[in-house]
């Protein structure tokens, strides 16, 4: 797609950015406050970088890329948990002008194999934590450079900062990376980001929560999604402030430690993560964390009340997927202009509508899909035709249900993908979950669609129960019986604590419920 393709992209309030890319971005604010403390990385041993001092290493990693003939519109694998090696080879390549491919170090060796070959990465800079299994792929591709890294400060130390040399122009349309994300079926589909949507969102948040040169983010979501990368990285740059990069696997036990050590002000988190914190002992010592922004799963009223009642902090739900860059609504800031079950309203940055099946907006509180256009909406999916269908019209369609009331506030219903149509009802998993998680013995829950031959589909819990407790299956049934109608209740429920062959229910690194990976394990053993 060419610029001027680029329809759902297009709102109706025109805005202009103050930088045109991310190279632009990270000048202005180290020349503003050049002795400011911009990054630091937790772990063994903290590193910590001013913003001049981390420009001086991107400069100096920006020289070692060129002078290894990666030029612009080249593409780069990255492969690395969240550490200082990530973040300059992150902005040493959107400086230079190259196209990133940020790979999760988790994924399985066919799975990186398929992202670097789909991509067509001229190079694979990776952890040597991993080189194990990035030996064997390297293999598949003689004719690319892979770097083995166990310090991009130790590789690039020999490189001058050179002043003389000239980087080719970067606009805000040019790509900037391309981020893999799971499809409903088949293979991880590449969404192409240029310069535009990371900037144009970063913008957004920053703006949303007033942040100043004062905001501190704790990033402890993974830097190879756009949620690390955009809420806790991006935008607190955008605003002049700091971030507190979590290294590597960090356990959630140290979350309250972390935020009172380096006075955190803002994080973003799954809400999986608040259910975690609060079933931890541990207590708030901090007075500086001012708000979490919450996103990527159903949000109950039970847990934000709980969490918020627990640790006096509040709880901002959003809305976003990998093709908005990542959030594309919020709830209102301060506290007070809140919704209660609400992802918000719209970012200033993109425009939202609850579409009907007839191609037109429904009226207010009518259910159907979540459509988004703007200036944070991806320019694709790469190489896709078929896939690139859902920019149709000028608007992004998520494949996501939900309604829009009166006041302009939006409600995420559920995913297409995930929707379980049985005997021509639509039944929401989360309707379900949301139940289920109100049991005492219930530590986890996802719930499926499964094969009826009869009603089309039946409804099937995957629960895990707190390690302590013990319930049956005709409990939990007659738990939900008056809760939820009858054509909502499930078929079957499959106690994971039974099981040999499934210890979890299984997660994405963002920790979203993984609903084909259940489908299919079902599909395996029962």
């Amino acid at each position: 797609m060419n610029e001027s393709e680029i329809q759902h992209q297009k709102i109706e309030k025109s805005l202009e950015f103050q930088y045109k890319n991310v190279r632009e971005l990270l000048l202005h604010k180290t020349k503003a406050n050049p002795n400011k403390t911009f990054l630091m990385v937790h772990g063994d041993e903290t590193e910590e970088f001013t913003y001049l001092e981390f420009k001086n290493i991107v400069d100096k990693a920006v020289s070692f890329l060129l002078k290894n003939n990666l030029k612009k519109g080249d593409k780069i694998s990255i492969i690395f948990h969240n550490s200082s090696d990530f973040l300059i080879l992150y902005f040493a390549g959107l400086c230079s002008g190259l196209t990133l491919i940020p790979i999760n170090p988790d994924m399985s060796k066919n799975e990186i194999e398929y992202i670097i070959r789909d991509s067509n990465s001229k190079a694979v800079f990776f952890s040597n934590q991993i080189e194990n299994k990035i030996n064997s792929i390297q293999q598949q591709f003689v004719e690319k450079k892979f770097f083995n890294i166990n310090s991009v400060q130790q590789l690039i130390s020999s490189y001058e900062i050179n002043d003389e040399f000239e980087l080719d122009e970067v606009n805000s349309n040019d790509v900037a990376e391309i981020i893999y994300t799971s499809g409903t079926t088949g293979n991880p589909k590449g969404v192409i980001l240029s310069h535009l949507n990371l900037l144009s969102d970063s913008f957004s948040i920053s703006n949303w929560f007033q942040f100043n040169n004062n905001t501190r983010s704790l990033c402890i979501l993974p830097l190879f999604h756009n949620n690390g990368q955009i809420t806790t990285l991006l935008s607190p740059l955008y605003s002049g402030g700091s971030t507190v990069i979590v290294r590597g696997k960090t356990s959630l036990f140290a979350f309250w430690f972390l935020v009172d050590k380096y006075k955190i002000t803002w994080t973003s988190v799954m809400s999986s993560i608040l259910t975690v914190l609060l079933s931890h002992s541990e207590e708030r010592k901090d007075t500086s964390l001012m708000g979490i922004l919450c996103g990527g799963q159903i949000l109950t009223r039970e847990i934000q009340e709980q969490f918020e009642k627990k640790f006096t902090v509040p709880i901002f739900e959003g809305y976003g997927l990998t093709e908005t860059t990542s959030f594309s609504c919020i709830n209102g800031y301060p506290a007070s202009n809140r919704k209660q079950g609400s992802i918000g309203k719209p970012l200033t940055t993109n425009e939202m509508m609850i579409m009907g099946e007839d191609g037109m907006p429904t009226e207010d509180d009518l259910e159907g899909e979540i459509c988004i256009r703007g200036y944070n909406v991806a320019v694709g999916y790469l190489g896709d035709k078929k896939m690139n269908s859902v920019f149709d019209n000028g608007w992004f369609h998520s494949g996501d249900y939900g309604r829009k009331d009166k006041e302009g506030f939006f409600y995420f219903h559920g995913r297409q993908d995930s929707l379980i149509i049985k005997g021509g009802e639509n039944v929401y998993p989360a309707e379900i979950e949301n139940v289920l998680y109100k049991h005492p013995s219930i530590d986890e829950c996802a719930v499926i669609g499964i094969p009826d031959k009869f009603l089309g589909e039946n409804i099937c819990a995957f629960i895990k129960l707190n390690d302590s407790d013990e319930i049956t299956e005709k409990e939990i049934k007659k738990f939900c019986r008056d809760k939820i109608a009858d054509f909502k209740q499930p078929k079957k429920i499959i106690i994971i604590n039974e099981l040999n062959s499934l210890n979890e229910i299984p997660k994405g690194p963002t920790k979203k419920v993984l609903y084909r990976k259940l489908k299919e394990y079902y599909k395996k053993f029962f």
